[in-house]
């Protein structure tokens, strides 16, 4: 984390803004920290409210659409629920819509729902903070806690929280194509082309193509359907614990006259329901449930991620019912494909970084190009 950096100083300054009237009076809010600074989202922290300028290309319909997602009473134990955010210059009986209303196409500068703002061009929205894992402290990474959350996600009744029936795909093949148009524009390497040659060799949909739903052909090997509800984009940067004030219940609809700054501070201190939550929706939709498996999937077939680790993981999900594998039995049949998927996006970003700053690769770098490399040999599957 850092202090909001000067070259964003416009946009870094109405998210600060905005966080600021959110919090309210919860406390001293401290110096405004960045925990995102990437081209495609910036995310600032003030206190105990983090707000997010998405990518440019956001679909707002779609934004929408997956925060009142997140803010639903079936997925309140499961994702982080949004805060609701005041149009600049609302009255003080403002309130945010029902999470079930339908979006509000906003001018420039409006409102979408209560819960996203366009500010400077960007969709906006805001969120309680949390705790998040602690790189220093890898053997008390929740994986087990992760685990149990994407298998409860994965058991969403999708007509309990879309009965109009619409929700957006998950997006994780297209964040491959993303990765790979990063890793283009970083220049042409020996490791480049090692991803370039394993990307070839994916599914078209596991490459971002359009042509049949993504992730369906481990879908039917399994025998299922492939409108599961799906994170889109799980790691374990994507979990955060909450305690006390930055507890479940910060997405409340439920009337009344409060003003903008009396509902933040409700909607903060809500209910006190502590836990581990999944963050970012950008990516949340209805998929192949087997893309949330494939990140620790793949790390751990490029050797990055110890087995025990992996099989903690695994068997926790297994345990609590999720529906990505077989409940019992080899897994990878069902994994391969998206693995595969997730080593080419990893290794792409990773080149593309070090190409950026002008270094040599790093060890877990070349672990994953390696693993690239196996993938393109003759029947060598990618998990030996």
């Amino acid at each position: 984390m850092r202090a909001v950096p000067p070259p964003e100083s416009g946009l870094a300054r109405d998210l600060v803004r905005i966080g600021r009237a959110l919090a309210g009076d919860l406390g001293p809010p401290g110096e405004p920290l960045v925990l995102s600074g990437r081209a495609d989202g910036l995310v600032v922290r003030i206190g105990d409210v983090v707000v997010k300028a998405h990518a440019h290309e956001t679909d707002p319909r779609d934004l929408v659409t997956r925060l009142q997602l997140a803010a639903s009473p079936q997925l309140r134990s499961v994702l982080l629920p949004p805060l609701g955010v005041p149009p600049p210059g609302a009255p003080p009986s403002w309130r945010p819509a029902p999470s079930g209303s339908a979006p509000v196409e906003g001018t420039t500068e409006g409102a979408l729902a209560g819960l996203a703002l366009w500010v400077s061009g960007r969709l906006v929205t805001a969120w309680p903070a949390g705790e998040p894992v602690s790189p220093d402290d890898p053997d008390a990474a929740p994986w087990e806690e992760a685990a149990r959350l994407l298998s409860r996600l994965h058991a969403t009744a999708l007509d309990a929280v879309a009965p109009a029936g619409r929700l957006p795909r998950a997006g994780a093949p297209g964040r491959v194509a993303r990765a790979m148009a990063r890793l283009r524009a970083a220049g042409r390497t020996p490791a480049s082309i090692a991803v370039e040659e394993a990307f070839a060799g994916l599914a078209p949909p596991a490459r971002g193509g359009t042509t049949e739903s993504s992730g369906s052909q481990g879908a039917r090997r399994r025998g299922e359907r492939n409108d599961v509800l799906v994170h889109g984009d799980f790691h374990l940067g994507q979990v955060v614990r909450l305690t006390d004030a930055r507890a479940a219940g910060a997405g409340r609809h439920d009337g009344g006259a409060a003003g903008p700054r009396d509902a933040s501070r409700e909607d903060l201190r809500g209910l006190r329901e502590e836990g581990f939550r999944l963050i970012d929706i950008d990516d949340l939709g209805v998929g192949d449930p087997a893309w949330d498996l494939a990140r620790p999937a793949a790390w751990y077939a490029a050797g990055l991620l110890p087995p025990e680790v992996w099989w903690r993981f695994l068997s926790a999900y297994r345990a609590s019912g999720g529906c990505a594998v077989p409940a019992e039995g080899d897994p990878w049949p069902a994994l391969d494909a998206p693995a595969r998927a997730l080593a080419v996006q990893s290794a792409a970003l990773a080149v593309a970084a070090a190409s950026r700053d002008g270094r040599p690769l790093d060890e877990v770098e070349t672990a994953l190009v390696d693993a690239c490399r196996r993938m393109v040999r003759v029947d060598s599957p990618l998990d030996v």
